[in-house]
């Protein structure tokens, strides 16, 4: 294990934040990088660009990556992992980025399940998919597609930008579960947003393999995150906490041709339940785009309470996914 002795990027709060918004610098604790016990379709034995990492039952957990459509599931983060079907995606990336559990009261059926979710950054990233899961966290049945379009139309219109959907989460409210998607706006003249979904009626209906509909979605959320190195901060992904907060990533990159650039780091933020930023803790070490966020608790039952693992991505096809944890303490 190992932690860095670099100073953070400088972070600039939301000019409507609280003057109590926590922005002091975390020491993330490498834990080394996410393998596999099998090369992909590539010929490489890890797990490259993972953009979300879910518990998924007794130390288990799953991790989606934006670059292929399979699903890694590991026994314990720190062992190597298997890759299981999830989206075809030919000559198109689906771009998968976000990933959560859903039990099984919300997707009608006798067993929880994995979903994962397109961004909607382009027509053929507007696909979802979900695998049934058993205790253990293992499949116990195929993986089955499902359509994001109507309800990524409704969200674009409601948006200034395309949508670009980073992190997705679950919370209970009085009018029943919520599905929580966090759309990344890092571009100038767009906004990073919580939209707020009918978890029943969304979930239901992928997991009965039919589009989700735009009915499902209850309320937008628009939040301002503040900048880091000079660079608008935008949302990576999310976990809703057992006391009703949020805890979020996101990161900071300059723009290129391709949409991706210099990547000036991530933080480690904190949303209260009526989406108010009260932390924003930068990355201290080498700058990294950490994209996949859990508490670490949920992987191992162990850990204290501010522990959260995260898992980062490179932006270059031929490096690892590095795992990460830090102590919010």
């Amino acid at each position: 294990m190992q932690t860095s002795a670099l100073a953070a990027p400088v972070v600039v709060p939301p000019r409507n934040a609280a003057a109590t918004v926590d922005v002091r610098p975390l020491d993330p604790v490498s834990h080394g990088t996410l393998h596999l016990d099998q090369p992909d379709s590539t010929g490489r034995s890890f797990v490259s660009a993972a953009s979300g990492l879910v518990a998924s039952g007794s130390g288990s957990a799953w991790a989606v990556s934006d670059e292929y459509g399979e699903l890694a599931r590991f026994g314990s983060v720190e062992a190597p992992g298997h890759l299981h079907a999830g989206l075809e995606h030919h000559k198109n990336k689906p771009d998968l980025e976000a990933v959560l559990v859903a039990p099984a009261s919300l997707v009608g059926g006798r067993h929880a399940a994995l979903v994962g979710f397109g961004s909607g950054s382009s027509a053929t990233r507007e696909r979802g998919v979900v695998t049934p899961i058993g205790a253990m966290g293992k499949p116990v049945g195929p993986a089955r597609p499902f359509d994001l379009h109507e309800l990524y139309a409704a969200l674009d219109a409601k948006l200034p930008l395309q949508p670009n959907i980073e992190g997705a989460t679950l919370r209970d409210s009085k009018d029943g579960a919520e599905l929580l998607l966090f759309h990344r706006g890092k571009e100038q003249g767009d906004l990073n947003t919580v939209f707020v979904l009918d978890a029943a009626a969304a979930l239901g209906a992928a997991a009965a393999g039919t589009p989700i509909p735009a009915s499902a979605l209850r309320a937008q959320h628009d939040v301002d995150l503040g900048s880091l190195g000079g660079e608008r901060l935008g949302f990576a992904d999310a976990r809703t906490l057992p006391d009703g907060r949020i805890a979020f990533l996101a990161s900071s990159e300059g723009e290129d041709a391709t949409g991706d650039g210099a990547i000036h780091g991530s933080v480690v933020g904190m949303l209260d339940a009526n989406f108010a930023v009260t932390a924003l803790r930068p990355l201290t070490g080498p700058a990294r785009k950490a994209e996949g966020i859990e508490r670490t608790r949920a992987l191992d039952g162990t850990s204290p309470n501010s522990n959260f693992t995260l898992v980062t991505d490179p932006d270059d096809p031929d490096k690892p996914t590095e795992l990460l944890t830090v102590d919010l303490g």
